[in-house]
């Protein structure tokens, strides 16, 4: 379903925080920046990003922080080594 904000959207709770947690992983944030938590939408009922409020919790545990870093750099030597 397409939702009037233009948004992407994701059928549940959990995919939105899983996807939230790749982006942070393929797009180098810096710690307040970007997407930091999801959030169900009034107009669509779907989920989707917000980069206001709180960070969600699970970006702050320490094996995820640890997944997402070791992505920025498997993303930054990608993006390097591309010909």
């Amino acid at each position: 379903m397409k939702c009037v904000t233009g948004k992407r959207s994701y059928d549940t709770e959990s995919m939105a925080v899983d996807a939230l947690v790749d982006i942070r992983g393929r797009n180098n944030y810096r710690s307040e920046s970007g997407p930091i938590n999801v959030y169900q939408c009034e107009d669509c009922g779907q989920w989707h990003f917000t980069s206001k409020g709180t960070t969600h919790p699970l970006l702050k545990d320490e094996d995820v922080q640890q997944r997402i870093s070791s992505q920025n750099e498997a993303e930054y030597w990608e993006r390097k080594l591309r010909f």
